[in-house]
């Protein structure tokens, strides 16, 4: 009775307009608007299903994807039924939801051959049926896994022959794989009737890959010496070649690489060099990996006007890629720069590059050094100095005006200067110049993706003078029993660094920085003992130490500094025996 009054009260009351903007009866209930909430969430079912299977098949890192993809959508879902506005939820979920499987889908793209990937135009052009036009040339190129361009600069069609073709996808699936694991270097051994076997080197440490038949081998060393601009016939004689590849979707995340080949013959076989050349190769003297401390002192040294600076270390410590790194850091517009290199690894842009050339033996390298000094150069870099004569004149050259920079083969600095002063033969020309020392490794990067924490034993703190107070962990790659296995029980490999456990590598450097204290002992001809307890005097540290902070700040693992300098351990060892 009162709920009729009142109704009655307000029709009385209130105008018609407003009568009629009251909703109906059974308003609050949208059948479309459900139609939508079910067809998002079948959606969100749907992607899930498929990202959990496509990690599978292309053996991506589970965790991160799957519980990424799963928790998107059961976050938007439920905030869905709670929001009030339904347009503003709609909106979450497309946004939310979307953003995590884009950054999926940009992810595993670069893992996949472009004909694999997906949310590209080229997936659209697929999913329309518009991928079977263009030329026939067009359409095989679809199935590249690797975009390669020959010597000429020209994409190698796919060959019609079936063992060719064959041998054609076996040499794109090898190259694929080289680069998408970061090798530097790639050796594949060719003996008379038997499987082809192939070592990848990736952060300086050797991994050997599946064989490939004999057969098929062959077929593929030919088609990959053609690629070269090399002669395919010629087995015995080297030869000498470089060709480019490039892998990814067809973006700015592609990785491209250029490759020099080399071959060699014998009456056994051949084997057959490839080096991958990279951007990331491109250093810097920031990129190196110095301390702080260090990357100053190496800039300071390198804006000395003239002078002699030596970067020293064994072969394949990166003693290459520091000279590069520092050449690039001088004005090559405004100076007249020069290197004399028995190889050239890769091109410096306007520094003129000499690659040493015996002549069959009557000409020197200290010969060929001189004649770049007569063209009054204001900067040279020597990448080795094989004899004595390269010294004395780098020496000589250094204390007229010019900058020097020598690459030498020793264990640590100390090794390198007294090679140099051997060299040189006159302490105090040596002396009058020279700016410094340097000598280096390459230690790897432990993944941060896969990587394990545990807490070092405070003895081993205290032995490295490392603080002790912090309760700082330190990392070390995952054992074999403590990766994930899918279904069949195979492991999981950490989709970062592929299984490795480490990710790229930094420099390990032993500085040794001279001032005329130092100076004056070497004029002197001060006994290195000497020697060296005034540069630790002065603050040097020694190459294991520098490598120990590295542990400390979660850059590296005590395994791999022991990897990397236990040559210079001993060496120290028997210097102080």
């Amino acid at each position: 009775m009162i709920d009729l009054m009142l109704t009655t009260i307000l029709a009385d009351s209130l105008p018609a307009t407003l009568l009629g903007a009251l909703p109906e009866q059974g308003g609050y209930f949208s059948i479309a608007k459900i139609i939508v909430f079910l067809l998002a969430a079948l959606l969100w079912a749907y992607a899930a299903a498929w990202t959990e299977a496509d990690i599978r098949k292309h053996r991506l890192r589970k965790g991160i994807w799957t519980w990424l993809i799963l928790g998107a959508g059961m976050f938007c879902l439920a905030v869905w039924l709670l929001v009030p506005v339904y347009a503003v939820s709609l909106i979450l979920f497309l946004v939310v939801f979307g953003t995590a499987f884009i950054s999926y889908a940009i992810s595993r793209n670069r893992r996949v051959a472009p004909s694999q990937t997906i949310l590209t135009p080229a997936h659209l052009k697929r999913l329309t049926g518009g991928g079977g036009g263009g030329s026939a040339e067009e359409s095989a190129h679809r199935k590249d896994r690797v975009r390669i361009k020959d010597s000429g600069g020209k994409a190698p069609p796919w060959p019609k022959d079936p063992e060719e073709h064959a041998a054609h996808q076996a040499l794109q699936d090898l190259l694929f794989d080289a680069i998408w694991r970061r090798s530097s270097d790639v050796r594949l051994d060719v003996l008379t009737e038997q499987p082809i076997k192939i070592i990848y080197r990736v952060d300086g440490v050797d991994r050997a890959r599946e064989p490939i038949d004999a057969h098929m081998g062959a077929h593929l060393l030919a088609q990959l010496k053609q690629i070269g601009g090399m002669d395919p016939d010629e087995h015995r004689r080297p030869q000498s070649g470089r060709f480019e590849a490039t892998i990814g979707a067809g973006g700015s995340a592609d990785k491209s690489v250029e490759i020099d080949v080399k071959t060699s013959g014998s009456t056994a076989g051949q084997r057959l060099m490839l080096k991958l050349f990279s951007e990331e190769a491109k250093f810097r003297i920031q990129d190196l990996g110095g301390t702080k401390p260090q990357l100053d002192a190496m800039e300071k040294l390198v804006r000395e006007p003239k002078g002699v600076l030596i970067v020293s270390g064994p072969h394949g410590s990166g003693v290459t890629s520091t000279l590069y790194a520092i050449i690039r850091h001088h004005d090559a517009f405004m100076q007249n720069i020069h290197s004399l290199e028995v190889s050239k690894s890769l091109d410096l842009e306007n520094i003129t590059q000499h690659v040493y050339d015996s002549q069959d033996g009557t000409v020197s390298f200290g010969k060929r050094f001189r004649s770049i000094l007569r063209t009054e150069p204001d900067v040279v870099m020597a990448g080795d100095t094989p004899d004595t004569e390269t010294a004395a004149l780098a020496a000589a050259a250094g204390r007229q005006g010019k900058k020097i920079y020598l690459g030498m083969t020793a264990k640590d600095t100390f090794t390198a200067l007294r090679r140099y002063l051997q060299g040189v033969d006159d302490n105090a020309l040596a002396a009058s110049s020279l700016l410094g020392v340097t000598c280096q490794r390459l230690a790897r990067v432990v993944c941060t993706e896969c990587r394990r924490a545990y807490k070092p034993d405070p003895s081993l703190l205290k032995k490295a003078n490392l603080p002790m107070d912090q309760n700082r962990p330190f990392y070390r790659p995952p054992n074999q029993e403590e990766l994930e296995v899918d279904k069949q029980g195979n492991p999981i490999l950490c989709s970062i660094c592929q299984g490795a456990g480490y990710l790229g590598r930094t420099g390990v450097f032993e500085v040794l920085l001279l001032d005329d204290g130092l100076r004056e002992h070497i004029a002197k001809g001060t006994p290195l003992t000497t020697f060296k307890v005034e540069a630790r005097k002065k603050g040097m540290l020694y190459l294991q130490e520098v490598a120990l902070h590295k542990v400390y700040e979660g850059e590296t693992s005590i395994n791999e500094v022991l990897r990397v300098t236990r040559d210079a351990v001993a060496s120290k060892s028997r210097s102080k025996a």
